[in-house]
């Protein structure tokens, strides 16, 4: 599992530990990806418009922290790429 941070209906995160199980379609998650260097935002397919954008405001953010070598990579539910699923599986 991997930490990651998951978007609140009131704009807020919450720290959370992911895997593939929760990958839930309403949900939207900040998750990042050390070894490649990629700030991934999962959007769930059902996910609101107000998750959606708290998520691509923390992972700017977040960028913001980490340096300039990481990229913001959106993936859409069902448009995730390996690179992306291999990411969850480090420790």
């Amino acid at each position: 599992m991997v930490d990651a941070l998951e978007m609140q209906e009131d704009g807020t995160t919450l720290s959370v530990d992911i895997n593939r199980e929760n990958l839930l379609p309403d949900r939207v998650f900040c998750i990042v990806d050390d070894t490649n260097k990629n700030v991934y935002i999962w959007l769930g397919k059902e996910a609101n418009v107000r998750k959606r954008f708290v998520g691509a405001t923390v992972a700017g953010k977040i960028r913001g922290e980490l340096s300039t070598g990481f990229r913001v990579r959106s993936l859409d539910q069902g448009d995730e790429t390996q690179d992306f699923f291999n990411s969850l599986t480090h420790e």
